[in-house]
């Protein structure tokens, strides 16, 4: 009796090569992509969304304090809507004593940004550095350099902000 190519008998034991490929490819898929979209958002630009001032600063707000109660950088869920930070301090295990936000600063390329100056401790300093917020949902907190880093990298479609 011959079994057509589609039937059950032909993957008992060990599937055809070419559908263990198709698995590992999937398999590598499936690992990969998620370290894709959570380097690029979801996406391979930097989202391009300007929220408003006050929106803008309460991300920043959120952000901030949480590095301050010491928790590690990246989402803050507890936020509404989430904040996504981007911080090279902060993941460098630098501690926030205390920050304040010194200004909006206006760029020529539109984008929301804060003049913020951080109390640091563990070294103990003084830093006054740039926060860009752009986004919806969820409203990305980057500091200045780490968001033209994103750019060079390629996260802006090469575009400089």
């Amino acid at each position: 009796m011959q079994h057509s190519p589609h039937s059950h008998a032909n993957f008992v034991g060990h599937p055809p090569h070419r559908v263990r490929r198709s698995g590992r490819a999937a398999q590598m898929l499936f690992l990969i992509l998620p370290l894709v979209l959570a380097a690029s958002g979801g996406c391979y630009r930097t989202p391009s969304y300007v929220p408003s001032a006050s929106s803008g600063r309460q991300a920043l707000e959120a952000a901030l304090t949480a590095w301050q109660n010491g928790h590690p950088v990246g989402t803050i869920e507890t936020a509404s809507p989430p904040v996504q930070a981007v911080d090279s301090g902060w993941g460098k295990k630098q501690k926030l004593a205390s920050y304040e936000i010194l200004e909006e600063v206006s760029r020529s390329d539109g984008r929301l940004c804060f003049k913020v100056r951080l109390h640091l401790h563990d070294p103990s300093t003084t830093q006054e550095v740039h926060y860009l917020v752009v986004g919806k949902s969820p409203l990305w907190v980057f500091r200045d350099e780490d968001y033209n880093s994103y750019q060079d990298w390629g996260g802006g479609g090469g575009k400089k902000p």
